[in-house]
C-alpha cells in the first residue's frame, strides 16, 4: 500500500472468522503479518496484521468473558457477538441455529 492509499474497512465475515481461527491453531507462534497474508491467499479481503490481531484478540477476550456490557448483538441473527461466528448468508436459513456456530477454543 502507497502512502495516502486507505484501506476500505470491511466487517469480518463468518468464514473469515473461521479462516482466522484456523490459521492461529496451526501456528507455533502467532506472525500477524502472515495471518494477514494467508486470509488474503485464501481469497479474504486484504487486511492489515495490526486489525487481523485485534479482531482476534477481541474476539478471543469476548469468549474468556473478559469486559462489555454485553449489547453487541449479530446484526444477522440478532444473538450477542460474544464469541459468535454467524455463518448466515444473505438468503434466511431454515432456523438461526442452524447456521451459527458458538466456537469455543
Amino acid at each position: 500500500m502507497r502512502a495516502g492509499e486507505q484501506m476500505v474497512h470491511q466487517r469480518f465475515t463468518g468464514g473469515e472468522q473461521l479462516a482466522l481461527i484456523e490459521i492461529v491453531k496451526e501456528q507455533k507462534r502467532v506472525r500477524w503479518s502472515k495471518v494477514a497474508q494467508e486470509l488474503e491467499e485464501r481469497g479474504f479481503p486484504k487486511r492489515t496484521p495490526k486489525s487481523v490481531r485485534n479482531h482476534h484478540l477481541r474476539w478471543r477476550q469476548a469468549r474468556q468473558g473478559g469486559g462489555g456490557s454485553g449489547k453487541n448483538v449479530c446484526r444477522k441473527c440478532g444473538r450477542p457477538q460474544r464469541g459468535h461466528v454467524c455463518e448466515i448468508a444473505d438468503e434466511a436459513p431454515a432456523s438461526v441455529e442452524a447456521a451459527c456456530v458458538i466456537v469455543k477454543e
